[in-house]
C-alpha cells in the first residue's frame, strides 16, 4: 500500500475516533435478537450447525479420497446441480461415499437460507419511517440486503454472548456444541492430510 493510501486510510479511522458515534450508530447486540428466548436459541442452533459444515465437508472429502470417488465425474453434480433432478442420480449420490460431503454442502445452504429468513423480521422493522424505498420491488431488494447484513452481525460473538445469556443453561450447552464443531475442523483437516499422505506414499491414492 502506498504512503498516500495509508494516510487516507488512517484519516478515515481518525475521523471516526474524533467524531465519535452517536447512540443511533452504535451496535447493541440485543438489537439483533428478537424479544424472548426463541430467537436466541434458534441463532445458537444455527451457529452450532454452521460449525458442523466444514468438518463434514472435510470428512466427506477424506471418505471420497479413500473410496476413489474424488474424480471430476463423481463431483460433476457440484457444477451441474440439475443432475440431481434425476432420481437415479440422486439415489446414486445418497448411496455413494460422497454423501457425507454432499450433506455438508447441503447443510451450508440450508443454514445460510434459514439464518437469512430468521433475520428478515428484524430487518423489515429497521428502517426509519419515510426513509424506505418507494416501490414494492425495491423494498424487497432492500429487505434482502438488510437481512443479509443482520445475518452477518448475528454471527458475531457479541450477539452470541447475548443469546447465551438469554437462554441460560440451554444457551451454554449450545455454545459448547458449537465449540466442539470449532475443534472438529482442525482435527478433520489433520485426518484428511494424513489419509492423503498415507495413500500417496503407499501408492494407493484414489
Amino acid at each position: 500500500m502506498s504512503r498516500q493510501g495509508r494516510r487516507r486510510r488512517q484519516g478515515l479511522w481518525d475521523d471516526v475516533r474524533v467524531r465519535g458515534l452517536s447512540p443511533e450508530e452504535q451496535v447493541r447486540p440485543a438489537a439483533f435478537l428478537r424479544a424472548g428466548t426463541v430467537d436466541a436459541a434458534t441463532l445458537l442452533v444455527l451457529r452450532a450447525l454452521r460449525r458442523a459444515v466444514w468438518p463434514l465437508v472435510v470428512i466427506g472429502l477424506a471418505v471420497a479420497w479413500v473410496s476413489g470417488d474424488l474424480t471430476n465425474g463423481a463431483m460433476s453434480w457440484l457444477t451441474d446441480p440439475t443432475q440431481l433432478a434425476d432420481p437415479a442420480a440422486l439415489i446414486g449420490l445418497i448411496l455413494s461415499p460422497l454423501v457425507v460431503f454432499a450433506a455438508g454442502v447441503a447443510l451450508r445452504i440450508i443454514v445460510n437460507l434459514t439464518a437469512l429468513a430468521v433475520a428478515a423480521p428484524l430487518a423489515q422493522g429497521a428502517w426509519v419511517a419515510g426513509t424506505e424505498a418507494v416501490s414494492r420491488g425495491r423494498r424487497l431488494i432492500d429487505l434482502a440486503y438488510l437481512s443479509a447484513g443482520y445475518r452477518s452481525v448475528r454471527w458475531s460473538y457479541a450477539v452470541q454472548r447475548e443469546a447465551v445469556a438469554r437462554c441460560g443453561m440451554l444457551g451454554r450447552q449450545l455454545a459448547f456444541v458449537e465449540t466442539l464443531g470449532r475443534i472438529a475442523l482442525p482435527v478433520s483437516i489433520v485426518v484428511f492430510v494424513w489419509i492423503v499422505y498415507d495413500s500417496v506414499s503407499t501408492g494407493t491414492a484414489g
